[in-house]
């Protein structure tokens, strides 16, 4: 009886001895891009893809900026971020603001570019055109279709695209035996001049940072990380469910947007770059890491200024001492040795640098001719030095100081 009555329990609790009584859930009917995304099915001689696009007006606003904001920049300026003179000749509708979305990360030639996002300003606005391979066989339809856009422009704007995004194209083209587009164009890669500016204060320069820190953006909630990407795209070609596709359309299109501000805003600290920082609106880390690049350009007069603001701006005391050092150093190296005086002095004082107190002894021994203070600083270097914890750099500036002291020595009682 107890059993019977366990297995009925069972029974309405859903509970069977085996499987077959068990019904499988409906299966959600695939629905393809074109019924999800306003686009066109191109038809090429390589097959057909699909093709999206989106416009935007020029006075459309993507985080703190405007799609206007990099017109307002000579493309000279372009031209030197890029350190490619060739860019100041194109006029920015001829740019190629390219994004690709790939099935892996690693590169080579097993990982595709499924989805190739190409912004360009034409008209009165900022399109872009997003080409799609529905599957793996429209490889060379997407391809074919995208070079009859890139056959149109002469330079390419990227985000880390020199490494990954067109030698990944490369290859893709190559091995649908089709030629390369804009191979050995003027190319401005937004990540490594965004490194040298912004990596002193944030942890990451990825573009994602770069957007909530820097430019003001926020994304919506259908974003989709970035790594997930691949496996959501792996997911679509088994299963012809393109539902999580417009997620990564949005991803594409928002990356290439990103691209046009973050190009305006770069444009702007070099065109600009000391216009805000007096009112604390550059902070002086990223005032370091501009000042430096500056400086790097050939426009030393404004990095030295960008280096001097950014030692009373820095909230990093590690990074206020990389100003004063850089700054005492460029200046030294014009000559002008006065002037990198007090900045010695400062980072003798404020931080116990060693070699600025070797500096400031140099300076005292053979530009003043003061051997007495050349000999003080030595001194003082060396009582901070003895109390270095014991190991190599302690005995190799114990040996480096000693020699010195011991030959202003021998200079002051010679000249005494």
């Amino acid at each position: 009886m107890e059993h019977s009555d366990l297995r009925e329990r069972l029974r309405r609790l859903g509970v069977t001895r085996g499987a077959e009584r068990v019904t499988p859930p409906p299966r959600r009917k695939p629905r393809p891009i074109e019924e999800l995304l306003p686009g066109e099915i191109l038809a090429t001689e390589q097959g057909a893809c699909f093709l999206h696009r989106e416009h935007y007006p020029l006075d459309y606003r993507h985080g703190g900026l405007s799609l206007s904001a990099l017109l307002e920049h000579p493309a000279d300026v372009a031209a030197l971020l890029a350190r490619d003179e060739r860019l100041a000749a194109l006029d920015p509708t001829r740019w190629a603001f390219v994004d690709t979305e790939t099935t892996g990360l690693a590169g080579g030639t097993g990982t595709y570019a499924f989805l190739v996002g190409v912004g360009l300003f034409e008209g009165d606005g900022f399109t872009i055109h997003q080409y799609f391979m529905r599957d793996y066989d429209e490889e060379p339809a997407q391809l074919h279709a995208l070079a009859g856009v890139l056959d149109r422009l002469g330079a390419v704007v990227s985000f880390n695209g020199k490494s990954f995004d067109m030698p990944l194209l490369e290859t893709r083209f190559t091995m649908t035996r089709q030629a390369p587009r804009l191979s050995g164009a003027p190319h401005l890669d937004l990540l490594p001049v965004s490194r040298r500016i912004w990596k002193h204060r944030l942890e990451s320069c990825a573009l994602s940072n770069l957007e909530e820190a820097v430019l003001g953006v926020q994304r919506a909630q259908e974003d989709v990380p970035g790594w997930l990407i691949p496996g959501l795209y792996g997911d679509y070609v088994r299963s012809r469910d393109a539902r999580e596709m417009p997620r990564i359309f949005y991803h594409n299109a928002q990356d290439i947007l990103s691209l046009v501000v973050l190009a305006a805003r770069l444009s702007s600290l070099l065109t600009h770059p000391l216009a805000s920082s007096q009112d604390g609106d550059i902070p002086g880390e990223d005032l370091y890491g501009l000042g430096r690049l500056l400086c790097d350009l050939g426009q030393g007069d404004r990095g030295q200024v960008a280096l001097a603001r950014a030692v009373e701006g820095c909230r990093l005391r590690s990074v206020r001492e990389l100003a004063m050092r850089d700054l005492a150093y460029q200046l030294k190296r014009q000559e002008r040795r006065d002037e990198a005086l007090p900045w010695w002095q400062r980072l003798a004082r404020e931080e116990g640098a060693i070699y600025a107190f070797e500096e400031l002894a140099k300076h005292y021994e053979w530009h003043a001719r003061d051997i007495a203070q050349a000999l003080a600083w030595t001194e003082e270097a060396l009582a901070l030095v003895q109390g270095w914890p014991p190991g190599p750099r302690r005995r190799e500036a114990l040996a480096d100081l000693e020699h010195r002291l011991n030959r202003l020595r021998q200079r002051l009682a010679l000249g005494s």
